[in-house]
């Protein structure tokens, strides 16, 4: 027994160091070499919840280019790079409307924020909709998102608005601007600024 146990023991090692190795500048963990990201809330948390505002956040649809594991990027304007090495921890739409939430909560200071479908009972001020029609970019310069999104009150649309947002690397004051951390922090910034682009028409004109 004492003989297999030192057999397996190399074997064992082996696969927690590859479990618990970390790019400790991007937030990604990593796996057998190949790392994994998740899209984060830059905004500040708000420890003040005083607003009683409803928001349905959704549906979010995304291409079916981005509807995988891996993080896509471009090479140039013609070619698409999709990075085996270098995926999401979870499905990417899910991380996306999470930031949004998260996002969401924050500026308009409130809990009361739910993702599509949300019970019958949740009847919000406003519903968001939101088409990504495409977000990506270059690692090392920027990440881009062009999104339409529409504000709906009792089912009435408000406003339908194009939303074409670029963050460039250099901008979020990182030290390794060419990593993919970089670039999903790129990343998270446009989902941060559609959202205060969002927001303040909500905050201009309350229901």
């Amino acid at each position: 027994m004492k003989k297999q146990f030192l057999v397996l023991f190399p074997f064992m090692l082996s696969f927690l160091t590859a479990c618990s190795g970390s790019d400790s500048g991007t937030g990604a963990g990593s796996i057998g070499g190949t790392k994994f990201y998740s899209l984060s809330s830059p905004l500040p948390n708000s420890s003040t919840i005083n607003n009683k505002l409803s928001v349905g956040i959704g549906p979010v649809e995304i291409p079916r280019l981005l509807n995988r594991p891996q993080i896509v990027s471009r090479k140039n304007n013609t070619e698409i790079i999709i990075a085996e090495m270098h995926q999401w921890g979870g499905s990417y739409k899910e991380e996306l409307v999470k930031a949004l939430t998260d996002n969401f909560s924050s500026l308009l200071k409130t809990e009361r924020i739910e993702e599509y479908p949300w019970k019958s009972s949740f009847k919000p001020n406003y519903q968001v909709r939101i088409d990504i029609e495409s977000f990506d970019g270059q690692i090392g310069k920027s990440a881009v998102l062009n999104a339409r999104w529409r504000l709906v009150n009792n089912n009435k649309e408000l406003l339908v608005k194009r939303a074409v947002i670029e963050v460039p690397v250099s901008a979020i004051g990182t030290s390794s601007s060419s990593s993919y951390g970089a670039y999903v922090k790129a990343q998270s910034q446009a989902v941060s600024r559609l959202s205060q682009e969002i927001v303040t028409y909500i905050q201009k004109n309350p229901q």
